[in-house]
Parts: C-alpha cells; sequence; structure tokens
C-alpha cells in the first residue's frame, strides 16, 4: 500500500501529526516499536503522574483530621498503585487507537529496512 505520510513513532508528537495529515487529505500510517503513545504515555510522563496522584492522596489521607475527617489505618499498596499506574497508561494507549482509526490511519508493524530498501517521491 501506498500512503502519502508515514509518522514514525506514536508519542505527543507523532499521533497529532499523523492526524492532522489524515484531517488534510493524505494517506496516513503511523509506525510504533512497543505501545501506541510511545515512551511518554506508556513508561515516562503518565505512569510517574498516576504514580504521584497516588502519593498525593496517601499525604491526604495522613492529613486528613486537618480537614476535620478521622482515617485510621491507612496503608500503601505499592502494588495496586502500581497497577493503576499501568491501567492509566493503557487506557490512555486505547484512546489513541480510537484516534487512529476514526481518522483512518493505519498502524504498521515495525519494518526491518535497511535505507537501500526505501523509494521516495516528492
Amino acid at each position: 500500500m501506498a500512503y502519502d505520510v508515514i509518522v514514525l513513532g506514536s508519542g505527543p508528537g507523532g499521533y497529532p501529526a499523523a492526524i492532522r495529515a489524515s484531517q488534510l487529505g493524505f494517506k496516513v500510517a503511523i509506525i510504533e516499536k512497543e505501545s501506541l503513545g510511545g515512551g511518554c504515555l506508556n513508561w515516562g510522563c503518565i505512569p510517574t503522574k498516576a504514580l504521584i496522584k497516588s502519593a498525593q492522596v496517601f499525604e491526604y489521607i495522613n492529613h486528613s483530621e486537618d480537614y476535620g475527617i478521622k482515617v485510621q489505618g491507612a496503608e500503601v499498596d505499592f502494588g495496586g498503585m502500581v497497577k493503576r499506574s499501568r491501567d492509566v497508561a493503557a487506557g490512555m494507549s486505547k484512546g489513541i487507537q480510537f484516534l487512529l482509526k476514526k481518522n483512518r490511519i493505519d498502524q504498521l508493524p515495525r519494518p526491518k529496512l535497511q535505507p537501500k530498501d526505501l523509494e521516495y517521491s516528492r
């Protein structure tokens, strides 16, 4: 299949670029070596922010009496915190998958190409 635009990477720059190109009428494909959303969404920014939010909630609970609320026996469940962070990332990745489908963008597997294998035109 021939494409007008092939975007390498589906992170915070890649998937919006692919969507915009499709909206402008180009036949678009996106290549991602791992999970949709790239490193930021799946392993960096988003999971980290989800873990930080869990820590904030625990901090609120530990100072709940400042707000007139008594809580006893609060414990940290690191496994649960990590699961939540992974679930948040997975949900966002599925959201990107939906956007790509909605905008008729093909997701291609990561090719094993050499520069001599590529053909392009202007």
